[in-house]
């Protein structure tokens, strides 16, 4: 008479299933949970337009008083950036007592390429004093300087940063031409403190920073061992008050961030 074969433990089966999907049949996801160093390239722009359009009516009475005011401006900040094809930045990934880790820093300081552009104009012109008798010649209007406007070749100092699901490109550079009309320009009276893309602080309008975007990644992509790519495109329109000229809000602004990172795993 043939014996039936025991039956293994419910307990002993779920087990054998568990290393079975973490491991691999024959070892073939065994990397899943190794160690991974990636090597990471960058392509990105970021893009803030802005313009500015506000009136204030004359206070004349009389010979007294103030004449009309008109105040208008427009520019773009742009911001390129991309690390060499030989020259990609370093992450690791590992698995710690919390789950996935992530860490990327370099001991000679990074920083990638990049092209910075400043483009603007801003103007007030004033309209006939007060006092103004017929034939007199019209103000002419108070121009700010633009002699430093231009395209700068620069580096762009550069950190990743993941944690619990998302993932974080974070950039500036230090450059800064002052000489160039800009979101804020001085003759606007804006505050550059309001808050616009976060709740916090308006990181990114001045075009310098990059605005920093929380893109959901996955533990997954990393567990794979495999090339992938994390994509980030956002746009914010703003609009900002003014303290010296009246009525809606003058300065608008459109902030444009969107950059492809590639994790590649490297080959050592």
């Amino acid at each position: 008479m043939r014996r039936r074969p025991s039956l293994l433990p419910l307990s002993v089966l779920v087990l054998t299933a568990f290393a079975v999907l973490a491991f691999g049949a024959g070892g073939a996801g065994a990397t899943a949970f190794e160690n991974t160093s990636w090597d990471v390239s960058i392509d990105g722009k970021q893009t803030v337009k802005w313009s500015f359009e506000a009136q204030a009516p004359d206070q004349c009475i009389a010979y007294y008083g103030s004449p009309s005011h008109e105040a208008r401006g427009a520019g773009t900040v742009s911001l390129s950036f991309a690390t060499k094809k030989k020259q990609p930045l370093w992450a690791e990934t590992y698995i710690g007592s919390g789950g996935l880790q992530f860490m990327s820093f370099s001991t000679d300081g990074w920083s990638i390429p990049a092209v910075f552009t400043k483009q603007g104009k801003f103007s007030v012109t004033s309209g006939m004093p007060c006092d103004a008798e017929p034939g007199d010649p019209p103000p002419l209007p108070e121009i700010s300087d633009d002699s430093n406007c231009g395209t700068k070749k620069t580096k762009m100092d550069t950190a990743l940063a993941w944690s619990k699901g998302k993932f974080q490109l974070i950039g500036s550079i230090g450059i800064y031409p002052e000489r160039c009309p800009g979101v804020f320009e001085s003759g606007a009276g804006v505050d550059g403190s309001e808050p616009c893309t976060t709740e916090d602080e308006p990181s990114g309008i001045e075009g310098t920073i990059l605005q920093p975007l929380d893109t959901a990644v996955p533990a997954s992509d990393f567990y794979k061992g495999k090339r992938f790519t994390v994509e980030a495109n956002h746009k914010f329109r703003c609009e900002f008050p003014s303290f010296t000229w009246p009525n809606d809000p003058p300065l608008k602004v459109e902030l444009s961030t969107r950059y492809e990172v590639t994790f590649k795993p490297r080959k050592d």
